[in-house]
C-alpha cells in the first residue's frame, strides 16, 4: 500500500517593513506605552516587547532611548508644522481669526501630542540638551506665528489688544492648558465630541476683545466633530 504524502504549504513570507515604516511603527509603540504604562516603564526592551521585535533592531534605528524620545519631538514638531500651514494667510481677517482658534484648540492638535508624552518631554527636557532645545523652537515658532496673526487682527480691528506679543503669550497660555487639562475636564461634562474645544474658541475670542461667536462661525467649524485621531502615525518625514 503506498503512503500518500501530504504535500507542505509555504509558510507565508513576511513582509518586510522599509526603515521608514519600521521607525513608524516603533514611534507609534513608544506613544502606546507611554499612555497605557506611563513613561517610566519605557525601556528599550519593554519597547521590543511591545513591538514583537529585537532590542538590536530599537538601538539600530535609534541608539537609546532618549534618541527615540528626540525623534518623537521632532515629528511632532513636523506635525504640528503642517498645522501652521494650514491656517489661512488671506481672506476675511475675522476668518482668519476664528479658524486660526478652531486649529490651536481641534482635536488633530490636541491628539498630535496628548498630555502624558507631553509630560513625559517636559521631564526629559529638563536633563537632555537637545530635547529642551526643541521644545524651545516649538514654542518660539508657536508664539512667532500667534504674534503675526494678531498683529494682522490689531491692523484690521477685529482684536482689542495692546500688545500682540504679550496676548500670543496669553493665548498659548490657554491653548496648552486646554490641551493638559481636556482628559481630566471632559468626562465630568455631559457635552458632544469636541464641544470642550468649542468653548475654548468663544472664551478666546472674548479674551482678545473679538466679540461672541455667531451661529454661522459655529456651524463652520467642523474639526470638532471629529472623535477619532487624525493625525496619522509618527513617521519620520
Amino acid at each position: 500500500m503506498s503512503e500518500v504524502q501530504e504535500s507542505k504549504q509555504p509558510s507565508p513570507r513576511k513582509t518586510r517593513l522599509s526603515a521608514g515604516d519600521r521607525r513608524e511603527q516603533l514611534l507609534d509603540v513608544l506613544v502606546q506605552v507611554i499612555r497605557s504604562e506611563g513613561y517610566e516603564q519605557v525601556t528599550m526592551a519593554r519597547l521590543a516587547q511591545a513591538a514583537g521585535v529585537n532590542p538590536s533592531l530599537l538601538m539600530h534605528h535609534f541608539g537609546s532611548k532618549e534618541n527615540l524620545m528626540l525623534t518623537l519631538v521632532n515629528v511632532s514638531l513636523q506635525r504640528y508644522g503642517q498645522l501652521f500651514r494650514e491656517l489661512p494667510g488671506s481672506g476675511d481677517a475675522r476668518l482668519r481669526l476664528v479658524q486660526m482658534l478652531a486649529v490651536y484648540f481641534g482635536l488633530r492638535w490636541m491628539n498630535t501630542l496628548a498630555a502624558p508624552e507631553v509630560f513625559a518631554i517636559m521631564s526629559l527636557a529638563r536633563r537632555h540638551e537637545e530635547v529642551r532645545l526643541a521644545v524651545a523652537r516649538m514654542y518660539r515658532r508657536y508664539h512667532r506665528v500667534l504674534t503675526q496673526e494678531l498683529r494682522f487682527q490689531q491692523e484690521q480691528g477685529c482684536v482689542r489688544i495692546a500688545d500682540a506679543a504679550a496676548s500670543a503669550q496669553v493665548l498659548m497660555a490657554l491653548t496648552e492648558g486646554a490641551h493638559y487639562f481636556s482628559d481630566q475636564l471632559q468626562p465630568q461634562i455631559s457635552e458632544a465630541p469636541g464641544a470642550y474645544g468649542l468653548r475654548m474658541v468663544e472664551h478666546a475670542l472674548l479674551l482678545l476683545g473679538a466679540g461672541p461667536l455667531t451661529q454661522a462661525e459655529r456651524a463652520g467649524l467642523n474639526d470638532f466633530t471629529v472623535t477619532e485621531m487624525n493625525g496619522g502615525s509618527y513617521a519620520a518625514e
